[in-house]
């Protein structure tokens, strides 16, 4: 099977896996509950972190995050409010172990980053409707077409070519397009309910591809620091999962605080 090839099949079992969790709500949670392990294994990876020290605060956070959204049968706010309290004081556990000077505060620094940075939004993200949450992709997955096919025929400007060499200002205008086109057709054409009204919809789009791209060129530079090309191996001709959802995880919070607005 040559590269092309690979990278088609794998590509579209990947998309059609997506596709189907997100059809409900509880299988979002565990699609989403594995991404998140899997990318905090890959980003401990790539900043020398030892992944059991993330595991425990960010499966709390994800739990408690489940809980509060839990949209089939809402559980007793008293359980919430104790889920909540806990997950707070596992979050301060490493504190304990750097006053005790059982990690430095390097480790600590990286250790907050990647709960930060994987699995608050991955937790956010049970907040959010799972038809929203598919859009999202959609969106994302055309953004990421339109500004390849843009940038190879027609990019003369780097965006950020130290980190990515090959981004350029006229893709991140292509997949800019592609994004807000493929956001009015499934507003138009899907059926489904998001709940928002078109220019809501759209403004959502332009946070999701600007947040989106910027996600895409933090994971480059965390990669080049690292000195790896990709960030794992587990879809092949892809690379890891973070490489197929660092636009996805880092638009995902703006999304949400967006929403809450509105």
């Amino acid at each position: 099977m040559n590269e092309l090839t690979k990278r088609t099949v794998f590509g579209l079992l990947y998309s059609l896996t997506v596709i189907l969790a997100l059809q409900t709500y509880s299988w979002t949670v565990v699609l989403l509950g594995i991404f998140m392990l899997i990318g905090l294994r890959e980003f401990s990876a790539l900043v020398d972190l030892n992944y059991k020290t993330v595991l425990l605060p960010s499966l709390f956070l994800y739990i408690t995050s489940f809980l509060y959204h839990y949209q089939v049968a809402p559980l007793d706010i008293k359980v919430i409010k104790i889920a909540g309290a806990f997950s707070l004081l596992v979050l301060f556990i490493p504190f304990i172990y750097f006053i005790f000077d059982r990690i430095s505060l390097n480790m600590l620094a990286r250790l907050y980053l990647a709960v930060f940075y994987l699995s608050l939004p991955f937790s956010l993200a049970l907040g959010i409707d799972s038809k929203l949450l598919l859009s999202i992709f959609f969106i994302i997955w055309a953004s990421d077409s339109f500004a390849y096919l843009t940038g190879k025929n027609f990019g003369k400007h780097k965006l950020a070519e130290k980190i990515s060499p090959k981004k350029t200002i006229e893709g991140v205008i292509g997949g800019l397009a592609g994004g807000l086109i493929t956001a009015y057709l499934i507003f138009r054409f899907s059926g489904w309910d998001l709940m928002l009204k078109l220019p809501q919809f759209l403004i959502l789009t332009l946070i999701i591809v600007i947040f989106g791209t910027l996600g895409d060129l933090l994971e480059s530079r965390f990669k080049r620091l690292a000195n790896v090309k990709d960030s794992g191996n587990l879809i092949p001709g892809h690379g890891g999962i973070l490489d197929r959802l660092d636009s996805y995880i880092f638009a995902v919070p703006f999304v949400y605080v967006f929403l809450l607005i509105i």
